[in-house]
């Protein structure tokens, strides 16, 4: 059995949410930025109601009124919660994940119970339901039913009870005053006695022949005496609760025949959570309530509870965890910050304000039609932009790209791959441009309000450059309010993505290679005058020597770094354009290079067997390289040096297959996901000339503080030195980029003794100095 324990630190977020988060992060320290809006499961913990999301769960206080969310940063083993269900007996939190890893929280203990996860059991491993006997779980799995010793903290069995012992998709357990077992699944309905010593023998469990055989049943629950079950049909509005009492099944008429998410009781109520509402009956099988609103909002229920004062818990798919107080028909919603959804196509950071754009296309630059809509986090709190609050957008999908004016902040643009370009003030959609205002040009096909834009970037005059997809005339220009457009022949109407402007003004763009389109970048320059198409020049840089040497076919990232190299992923890993400039110049070499690095005894090329998906450039020049299967790694300035590799194994980070990165000014670096976005405080800033509002933090430090100390806002790579109030040097440095990191602790590996103590720093030739000072308390 693999088991491990770990105690967590928890994050109150309800009453000082906004306090927490204008706190700077520590450094190495790790921040999620996950949605909170779709809870799928709810349980009642006596002064606390769970929630869980597919991404994290929280609870509730009632005793002090806060929230407390518990993710993969502070102990959760994994990503993709399919249930929860809380033992008040036993005070444990059972947390069940789609893949069947299973993680228990007790006295603020995360137990991870890895053995079916682990197990090679062929098919579907999911685990749908959680029911408790006494001080075991029953798992209601893919392939069965599993019985977990939560006491004991290990697996006591395995039950598959489909003829022969095949294996069966059960979906929900529930047992009757007899104790008699149900088991609900996705063929009929399953009865076995549950004081058989040989529950393990398929023998003794049989289908009930009164029930349809062949069709799913997704809920069940025990109450007042009966065992209702709600019976699934392939159409929108014909599910059926059934009841068994005495040896009969009979259906349960009501006046509605939604479709039923979820069946819960206790011994007071039964709530029966449609898709739309949810109503609570008493123990005579009356209507005690309806919850048919969120005063304002509609509810999208997954799951209702009630609790011992009384008070009804949802768990909905876009309003997160509410309370309904029926005496007073109030309810009340329990927010939690973050983004509407997990999805992150691409990030961009201006200062410390991230956007998220979580739209997209598929690998033959298809759009996959996400609903508009952008995510702003101020690094205090987020704004969810969408159709909702900004109905310009509604004409719009797919949001592939966000680019922030670099003379005004609040000024934003978004590219939609289908409806053209969406200018924003202040978080709101102020207009749109398609080819009736702006000069962007439709696909090939014959639908003109299909404008794919792939891209868009400021130069550095502040002028927006727009790539559009699949039509010659792909590149537009908008100088204030007049639009400048490109006709690049040489492009053959291919598909266009991401644009990267280089210090030279040249725009590097992303070209999709296939059967039509042997390239793989596409370089264009106006020389300076784009208003005078005679000088302009394109290149198509392709894996031929001499004309690009790209390594592999397919560019999924660039990025410039501070000294003007471009740097590309492929799915060959990672080369870089040393000398662009060249790339127009006859006769110079501008080839991609590979980077040979050391491993063990062999040499190889950086990541040559991995596809990059991602690459960020940190304030000390140092390249975060994003991978499709295998985590992240940040490398040194010249990339021969491993610093970091981070995986969903050996940190939070959420997913191994990374999307995209971005970095703030702080050094922040966002990670985005297939399963969301986390970020991780690292110790590079950018630097400047010289050295601007310099201080350390934290500061004071305090005795309980184990993290690093960063001194901010230094010259470039200046060299620090730390010393006591008698001048005793006690470390020396240098800065990365802008920022200095101290561990607090002396030549010798002691921590420094509480007292206050010096910062010296400076650049390579003294013209900029400053000092600053750091208060230990120990």
């Amino acid at each position: 059995m693999n088991l491990f324990r770990y105690t967590f630190t928890c994050f109150l977020i309800f009453s000082a949410i906004s306090q927490l988060f204008a706190q700077q992060v520590p450094i190495g320290q790790w921040r999620d930025e996950l949605p909170y809006t779709l809870v799928n499961a709810v349980t009642d913990a006596g002064s606390r109601v769970y929630a869980s999301t597919p991404y994290a769960v929280f609870y509730y206080d009632k005793e002090d009124n806060s929230v407390v969310r518990i993710t993969k940063i502070n102990g959760l083993s994994d990503i993709g919660i399919g249930t929860i269900r809380y033992n008040k007996e036993y005070q444990t939190l059972v947390i069940a994940y789609t893949n069947a890893n299973i993680d228990l929280i007790k006295n603020n203990t995360i137990i991870n119970i890895s053995d079916i996860k682990r197990k090679a059991i062929l098919g579907n491993k999911t685990i749908n339901d959680i029911f408790f006997i006494g001080k075991n779980a029953y798992l209601s799995c893919g392939f069965g039913i599993v019985v977990l010793d939560i006491s004991k903290e290990e697996i006591l069995d395995t039950y598959y009870i489909g003829k022969d012992g095949s294996q069966v998709n059960v979906l929900a357990l529930t047992k009757d005053q007899n104790d008699s077992l149900f088991a609900a699944s996705e063929k009929g309905i399953y009865k076995a006695y549950a004081k058989d010593p040989n529950l393990a023998n398929f023998a003794s469990w049989h289908k009930d022949p009164k029930m349809d055989t062949t069709a799913k049943y997704n809920t069940i629950t025990h109450f007042a005496g009966k065992v209702f079950v709600n019976k699934k049909k392939g159409t929108s509005a014909t599910d059926t609760i059934y009841a068994f009492s005495n040896g009969t099944w009979s259906r349960w008429e009501r006046d509605y025949y939604n479709p039923v998410m979820h069946l819960q009781s206790n011994e007071n109520y039964l709530l029966v959570s449609y898709n739309y509402f949810v109503t609570v009956f008493n123990t005579s099988l009356e209507i005690f309530t309806t919850i048919y609103s969120y005063f304002p909002g509609s509810p999208y229920p997954l799951d209702a509870i009630s609790d011992r004062d009384g008070l009804f818990w949802v768990g909905d798919t876009y309003s997160g965890l509410l309370n309904f107080d029926q005496k007073s028909g109030s309810v009340d919603r329990l927010n939690l910050d973050g983004p509407s959804t997990s999805l992150a196509f691409s990030m961009t950071c201006k200062g410390n304000d991230l956007y998220i754009a979580p739209g997209g296309r598929d690998a033959s630059f298809i759009p996959i039609w996400i609903a508009p809509q952008i995510y702003h986090f101020d690094n205090a709190n987020w704004n969810n932009i969408s159709g909702y609050n900004n109905p310009v957008m509604n004409q719009s999908h797919d949001v592939v790209n966000i680019a922030v004016d670099p003379f005004d902040s609040k000024h934003v643009f978004a590219a939609s791959f289908g409806r053209g370009l969406l200018e924003l003030y202040n978080d709101s959609v102020v207009k749109r441009y398609n080819e009736s205002n702006s000069t962007l040009g439709h696909h090939t096909s014959s639908d003109t309000s299909d404008i794919r834009v792939g891209g868009i970037s400021f130069d550095a005059a502040g002028n927006l450059w727009a790539v559009t997809c699949h039509n010659n005339n792909c590149l537009s220009m908008k100088k204030g309010d007049k639009w400048t457009g490109f006709n690049i022949p040489i492009v053959n109407e291919s598909d266009l993505g991401q644009i990267l402007i280089d210090k030279n003004g040249q725009k590097w763009i992303q070209m999709r290679y296939g059967n039509t389109n042997p390239n793989s970048i596409l370089v264009f320059t106006d020389n300076g005058t784009p208003d005078n198409n005679l000088d302009d020049k394109s290149i198509l840089l392709n894996s031929v020597v001499g004309n690009g040497n790209i390594p592999g076919t397919t560019v999924f990232a660039m990025a410039e770094d501070k000294k003007g190299e471009i740097w590309i992923g492929t799915e060959k890993g990672v080369a870089v354009f040393y000398s662009p400039e060249n790339v127009f110049q006859p006769g110079q070499n501008f080839d991609a290079q590979r980077i040979l690095v050391t491993q063990g005894s062999y040499v190889q090329y950086l990541l040559e067997n991995e596809t990059v998906t991602a690459i960020s450039v940190d304030g000390a020049n140092q390249k975060w390289i994003g991978t499709d299967r295998g985590g992240v790694y940040l490398f040194s300035e010249d990339g021969t040096k491993q610093i970091y590799h981070f995986t969903s194994e050996n940190s939070p980070l959420l997913s191994d297959r990374i999307t995209c990165i971005a970095i703030n000014q702080d050094g922040e670096v966002f990670y985005g996901t297939d399963k969301g976005v986390i970020s991780f405080r690292a110790p590079a800033t950018p630097g400047g000339d010289t050295n601007e509002n310099v201080y350390a933090f934290p500061n004071p430090v305090k005795s309980d503080y184990e993290g690093y100390i960063a001194v901010k806002g230094l010259v470039s790579n200046a060299q620090v030195r730390i010393t006591d109030i008698n001048g005793v040097l006690v470390y020396s440095t240098r800065a990365e980029g802008g920022q200095a990191v101290w561990d607090g602790k002396n030549f010798d590996g002691r921590k420094a003794q509480s007292g206050v103590y010096l910062v010296y720093a400076a650049n390579d030739t003294g013209t900029e100095k400053v000092v600053t000072k750091i208060l230990i308390i120990n």
